[in-house]
């Protein structure tokens, strides 16, 4: 197997390198992964000298708890060859992956051995298994038992497993979908279901099951599931009416991990049977029959219908109620992921949560083994909008979904002073004036006013509710618990104000209600609270209304994405997330339909129309289909919207998207460059791809550029499908300040064929630092296609390079900076400071577990206190058998076990290096994992540096300060003392008083 041919300590090296893409983050378990190697959440590994700095952790390693261990081998949809013996088992461009071949088999069994010898060796129990989407285990572990897996060969990482959550008529109308020019009648219409618009495609709903007994999914004619190509089962668990249908082909549930860990609801169901609602709005949404008429308390709200109602449904439980709350673990995520590709779907919708910055999460990567495998993932941007940074699913193989307004669904409060305040609304009315009341002036007997004013349930004194409209702030709870809290005691209508910038949603509620924005909040307050006898109505009008459709919801995530340093653009696209009307569950409220929001709701709608594409183009690749949907998007109807942030290429056309004109090709080995660009290698120091890129170089429909100094040049390949010789012509809008360039400017090209075209961004004089420059590349075809690509640039002062070194006896070093502006850079130095080298041994410890060797003092130990004068912290280890032995370097608090950083690779030589170090009494720990020369023990010396935050006068630089031009290197001399002795420091790069860049410096 792969895992004989590279190093033993393969995991734990991967795990160093991964430490560039996690060094960004606070804790490395808030992004639901650990490195590979024993080491705790949020921590750096490094292992060479110029590795740079490590960002000290927590108290904190790993725990006992569920985990994901991911192991290092291709799976077996996405290997393609290398192993000897072993067939390729990827599917070929445009086929369907097939699990069930002699090959697949075969490939698949070499998996499980490897899987089980790392099972074996540490003696765990697992409780999943995962070989076609991504190769790995789920299980209950032991902090120790995590730590010696993290050590294992072969292993890539071991990821907590995080329990997550959902990212919970007429958005067929809206997008262009019916009528008699509609998209649905150019690809069959909705009356013949055989051949109908999304038929011959299988969507996968990966979510809190389905309702088989729907309407949206009754079989009302469909052609059945191919024979060929689909491997569905329908599990009816503990529901024994539970069936599927040519319209539900495929249903199963994935418990194994949420029931281990939690109890389940009394109302659960161990089926797929959906209890929860979410997974059934998803699946109608994504896929749902046409013409379904909504009906809700006896009111009809019209007919609905999914994006692609002729295409069948597939659907994985993975999301479950529990006693104390609910939601969905990962490792029964990858669990259905893997199902979901060896049954035959072409698309998967995920409507949960997930990492905001590691493409190397567990569910990412069987997210990664399903695009290889040729489908298409949707995924959810998140709810945690507007705020910056927060959207969800980085990765570049998955389109990742923003949630827009699609429809103005209105009422209007009518205050006793006249005033008009227009919010969302979708029942009833107050005609007459009705006493209204502040829900936080009447808290029920032993309720908390903070209780009150949210309308918890139980909350508000049925004595002051009573015949009243009560106005309640939004927050904590559910919206329609609000209202239902007013029911409770005796209100007739709710006034639900936002306290900050949020969506507005038309909700299914117990009494006539409106959502007002919060820039309403004071003026109404005010009102009801001063007003003697305050008194509103609740009009069904939205005379005078200035909503305007669509707008990004303010609970849609935005980026910039954490990823890659910034150079990935997400979201990707933006889709119809607000009061969505779709099916539901009457399990809980009693409703088979409901308007629900979120990017949950987003998400279906391009699952759904990637069903469209996919049955006009059953060939083009995953990415060529996201290509179309993002090059074809339209503006929103503000400009704050219409930000790449907030919306990512804007708000789908599918009028468009049929016809795109170019695509953006990107493939399994694209996305291996990009990881090898991110750094990520084996075992051996050998990178995952012989072709690293730089993320904003990956083929994409987008161009994000993290970091701008002076001028960079990115590549992109177009690829024509007019299907016919077409000439395309660059043009650049927006990206104010900075100068642009396309080259070629034109293009010609014929059916199919593909050109590179260069893209080169260069700032000017007008050029804003540090602020994001936002515009447009449009090639405009010949066939009259428009095809556009957002582009996100952020220009920075200057970059330099993160460490340079020295001999001891060096008289001088230089160093050099690539000005992003033209002007005066300034320097000065931390430092140097002069290293403590100490002689060492420490015992042969035969692999042993870091934590293990320090508690039973198997270790080399050294105490050390540091004061607030000591910012910059960096432990060298310099072996005398660099080329046998294999040392690892911890750092605990003195008196304590926790590892709180470490250097844990395949080397002998170790390093550490930590900023901003706090004031406290430390050990180090050297361990001799192993020696290599047969003897007891191994010899090494500790070189210690603690680096002031003032210059020492040891270090001067010639010149000082830099007369620069932009984009041209500069270059500064630092001489050195020469004396032999091994220092340590820094140089700072400054601008106006501010660093706009550093080097770490290191003699000897």
């Amino acid at each position: 197997m792969s895992a004989s041919s590279r190093s033993r300590r393969r995991a734990a090296a991967a795990a160093a390198t991964l430490g560039v893409v996690l060094a960004a983050l606070p804790t490395a378990a808030s992004a639901g992964y650990l490195p590979a190697v024993a080491a705790p959440a949020g921590l750096t590994v490094t292992g060479a000298p110029d590795a740079g700095l490590t960002e000290l952790a927590d108290d904190s390693t790993f725990e006992d708890g569920a985990y994901v261990v991911v192991m290092d081998d291709a799976p077996v949809a996405a290997y393609t060859g290398g192993v000897a013996g072993y067939t390729a088992t990827k599917p070929a461009a445009g086929e369907k992956f097939d699990p069930t071949t002699a090959e697949a088999n075969r490939y698949r069994g070499l998996l499980k051995k490897e899987q089980e010898r790392v099972i074996a060796a540490t003696g765990v129990e697992a409780r999943q298994r995962f070989t076609d989407t991504v190769s790995g285990f789920a299980a209950t572990l032991t902090a120790a038992q995590a730590e010696a897996l993290a050590r294992q060969p072969g292993v890539l990482g071991v990821a907590p497993d995080e329990l997550m959550q959902p990212d919970t008529a007429v958005s067929p109308d809206v997008l262009g979908l019916s009528g008699e020019d509609g998209v649905w009648e150019r690809l069959g219409g909705v009356e013949n279901l055989r051949n109908g618009a999304g038929s011959g495609v299988v969507v996968g709903i990966i979510d809190s099951g389905i309702r088989p007994e729907h309407p949206s999914f009754a079989d009302l004619g469909m052609r059945a599931a191919p024979s060929s190509g689909w491997r569905g089962v329908c599990e009816a668990g503990e529901e024994e009416d539970f069936t599927c249908s040519d319209k539900l082909v495929g249903a199963r549930f994935y418990a194994e991990t949420f029931a281990a860990n939690n109890d389940l609801a009394d109302y659960e169901s161990l089926s797929p049977l959906d209890v929860d609602g979410h997974g059934t709005h998803t699946a109608s949404t994504a896929a749902g029959n046409a013409g379904v008429e909504a009906v809700i308390d006896g009111v009809s709200y019209g007919e609905i219908s999914g994006m692609a109602p002729a295409a069948q449904v597939a659907a994985y439980k993975v999301c479950w109620d529990s006693t104390t709350g609910g939601g969905c673990y990962g490792s029964d995520s990858v669990a259905a992921i893997e199902d979901a590709v060896a049954d035959g779907v072409d698309v998967l919708n995920f409507s949960i949560s997930g990492t905001l910055t590691n493409v190397l999460d567990p569910v990412e990567l069987a997210f990664l083994g399903a695009a290889e495998a040729g489908v298409f993932v949707a995924a959810s941007a998140g709810n945690s909008g507007p705020g910056v940074s927060t959207v969800a699913h980085p990765s570049p193989w998955i389109t990742t979904v923003a949630a827009s307004t699609h429809n103005v669904m209105e009422a209007t409060l009518v205050t006793g002073d006249g005033q008009r305040y227009i919010g969302a609304s979708v029942q009833g009315e107050i005609a007459t004036d009705t006493a209204m009341v502040l829900s936080e002036d009447i808290p029920a007997n032993g309720a908390s006013v903070a209780d009150a004013g949210l309308c918890v349930p139980g909350s508000l004194d049925p004595a002051g509710a009573a015949g009243k409209i009560v106005v309640c702030d939004r927050g904590v709870i559910a919206r329609v618990d609000k209202s239902a809290a007013v029911e409770q005691a005796g209100g007739v209508g709710m006034v639900q104000l936002n306290v900050t910038e949020s969506s507005l949603d038309a909700d299914i509620h117990a009494v006539p209600s409106v959502h007002l924005s919060h820039t309403y909040r004071d003026a109404v307050r005010a009102y009801v609270r001063t007003a003697e006898n305050p008194v509103g109505r609740i009009l069904d009008t939205n005379e005078g209304t200035t909503t305007e459709v669509p707008e990004v919801a303010g609970f849609s995530s935005r980026g910039p994405s954490l990823a890659a340093g910034g150079d990935l653009l997400k979201p990707d696209v933006s889709a119809p997330g607000v009061s969505v009307l779709a099916g539901y569950s009457p399990e809980l409220g009693g409703m088979n339909f409901n308007f629900v929001s979120g990017t949950s709701m987003s998400s279906p709608h391009v699952a759904g129309l990637a069903a469209l594409v996919i049955q006009e183009h059953p060939r083009w690749s995953p990415m060529a289909v996201k290509s179309a949907m993002m090059t074809t998007a339209d503006p929103h109807a503000s400009a704050a919207s219409s930000d790449p942030f907030a919306s990512g290429a804007g708000f789908v056309d599918p009028r468009e998207f049929l016809d795109p004109g170019l695509v953006y090709e990107t493939d399994s080995q694209d996305w291996w460059d990009f990881l090898a660009g991110q750094g990520v290698v084996w075992g051996d120091g050998t990178p995952v791809s012989d072709n690293p890129v730089d993320a904003s170089d990956l083929n994409l429909p987008s161009i994000a550029i993290g970091q701008l100094v002076g001028s960079q040049t990115v590549t992109r390949t177009i690829t024509n499908v007019t299907g016919r010789t077409a000439t395309f012509t660059a043009e650049i809008t927006g990206l104010e300040g900075l100068d642009v360039t396309v080259s070629p400017e034109t293009v010609t090209l014929k059916k199919g064929a593909s050109a590179e075209v260069a893209i080169t961004v260069a700032g000017t004089d007008a050029t804003t630092m540090g602020a994001y420059a936002t515009g447009e590349l449009v090639w405009a075809g010949s066939d009259g296609s428009s095809v556009g690509s957002p582009v996100v640039v952020r220009p920075v002062p200057a970059s330099a390079p993160a460490i340079v070194t020295a001999p001891a006896d060096a008289e001088s070093v230089d160093l050099e900076i690539l000005p992003g502006f033209s002007g005066t850079i300034g320097t000065d130095v931390d430092g140097l400071a002069a290293g403590e080298v100490t002689a060492a041994t420490a015992p042969d410890t035969a692999g042993a577990e870091g934590a293990a060797a320090i508690a039973a003092g198997n270790v080399y130990s050294q105490d050390f206190t540091t004061g607030t004068d000591s910012p910059l912290l960096r432990i060298e280890l310099r072996s005398d058998n660099p080329g046998g032995d294999d040392l690892d370097l911890f750092l605990t608090r003195k008196g304590q076990t926790q590892i709180l950083a470490a250097a844990a690779t395949g080397a002998a030589d170790e390093v550490l290096t930590i900023d901003n170090f706090p004031s406290g009494q430390w050990t180090l720990h050297v361990q001799a994992w192993a020696v290599g020369d047969g003897t007891a023990s191994a010899s090494f010396d500790v070189r210690y540096f603690e680096v002031p935050d003032a210059d020492t006068g040891n270090l001067t630089l010639d010149p000082s300060e830099l007369n620069v031009t932009r984009g041209e290197p500069a270059t500064v001399t630092a001489s050195l003392p020469a004396d032999g002795t091994p220092y340590f420091g820094r140089v700072n790069f400054t601008s106006g008083g501010a660093r706009v860049a550093s080097t770490l410096v290191s003699v000897g």
